[in-house]
């Protein structure tokens, strides 16, 4: 794995108080840009935290000595800086940019080469009565701080930091995936004007329609982590186990990589090509990290009208004059990217990190152009198996502390 580079630079004058408990500071990226939008709280105190401006600088109160800062964002090491005074002056912190992607599942030319098709049967079996072991269909309780953003145009149009709890609940039938329940703590959110305007007609119409579920679609939180979240493993891994020629198994440096690669042409019509990382214990064959890249290229020729929420979801991130009602797609093209890092703790295997990049390009039969890209982090604080009751209604139903953030005040 190529390593996150993270360089700090403090620019700081000969004065310090300690009276001062609000720490102003600017975030940049190698090349000295503003990293707007970044994340900065007080460890273990995640309500008292702030994002960046569009200009970078931050200003985080209630700030104590000997308290240490956390800063992140997407695309990002998160640094830690333990300061044991106040700065009177602005402190600068600067971030190394570093790929979503895992490098974990580069191996290099000098890879071994595994098996056969009996021994690559075998070792799928194998790693499937592992993954049916660490992952047992008990309800799942995480509680996680996440951030999330849609760009229209590299035009930021929404971003969201949130601190929750997860409940995942697998289901029994193995052709669905798994469903999760969303219980935010507090949610910081930020809307580009133009689509905070658009949110607000979506919603008054959706609220005249009988489907009042639709609605939850507008109202980021579920809709965001529904995708982030993503599926279940052992599902995905059972429907692709019986491919056997498909798969490839390397090994290098004490780990295995299993990799499946394949393609799918419908009459032209739509194209997939999808590719599916794992990085294993070699011994035990434990998953430690997963990478999933997926490429859909569609060509429909009588046009596909999007249903309600679908132009609900468009209608969040296309900064046009008007929202749209009507949109016959003709061509798609969407490119994404999913990564998912792995801990075991008491033998017990948890979600400890997962990413996301969606890049989506949509024509319409009139050659209007929509395209938008997304992406996504999710920490997992704390994890836990024991006794994980779903929530209930009432419970997803309570208020939540939402904060508007204006980054160009």
């Amino acid at each position: 794995m190529k390593k996150w580079i993270v360089s700090i630079l403090f620019v700081l004058c000969a004065h310090w108080a300690w009276a001062n408990t609000t720490l102003v500071g600017k975030v940049t990226d190698p090349e000295g840009v503003p990293v707007s939008f970044a994340s900065v709280y007080v460890e273990n105190d995640l309500v008292n935290g702030t994002i960046t401006d569009s200009d970078g600088v931050f200003e985080l109160p209630n700030v104590q000595p000997n308290q240490t800062i956390v800063v992140s964002f997407i695309g990002f090491k998160t640094i830690e800086v333990k300061l044991k005074k106040i700065p009177t002056d602005t402190v600068a912190l600067q971030l190394q940019e570093q790929p979503i992607l895992l490098s974990e599942t580069e191996i290099s030319k000098e890879r071994k080469y595994v098996s056969k098709r009996k021994q690559k049967k075998n070792l799928l079996k194998e790693v499937y009565t592992q993954l049916m072991h660490d992952f047992p269909a008990d309800n799942h309780f995480y509680k996680v701080k996440s951030d999330y953003a849609i760009y229209n145009d590299n035009q930021v149009a929404a971003y969201e930091e949130l601190t929750g709890t997860i409940i995942e609940i697998p289901l029994k039938d193995k052709h669905k995936v798994d469903s999760i329940q969303l219980l935010p703590q507090w949610v910081k959110r930020y809307r580009h004007p133009e689509t905070s305007q658009r949110l607000d007609g979506i919603e008054d119409r959706l609220r005249k329609d009988k489907n009042a579920e639709r609605i939850q679609l507008v109202d980021s939180s579920i809709f965001i982590h529904r995708v982030l979240w993503g599926g279940d493993i052992k599902w995905m891994f059972n429907e692709l186990k019986g491919k056997v020629s498909k798969w490839e198994s390397y090994e290098q440096d004490s780990v295995m990589l299993l990799t499946y690669s394949d393609s799918y042409n419908f009459l032209g019509i739509l194209k997939i090509n999808l590719t599916l990382n794992m990085v294993l214990d070699p011994y035990s064959y434990r998953i430690q990290k997963q990478s999933q890249d997926l490429v859909v290229e569609a060509h429909i020729p009588f046009g596909y009208k999007l249903n309600a929420d679908q132009l609900a979801i468009l209608n969040t991130v296309v900064l046009t004059s008007q929202s749209i009602e009507k949109f016959r797609l003709k061509h798609v093209y969407a490119d994404v990217k999913r990564n998912i890092l792995y801990q075991t703790t008491n033998n017990q295997v948890y979600v400890e990190e997962k990413n996301i990049i969606t890049k989506v390009k949509m024509i319409d039969n009139k050659d209007n152009t929509l395209h938008f890209h997304q992406t996504g982090h999710i920490n997992v604080l704390s994890a836990s198996t024991t006794g994980v009751v779903p929530f209930t209604q009432e419970q997803l139903q309570q208020p939540y502390q939402l904060i508007w953030e204006d980054v160009n005040k």
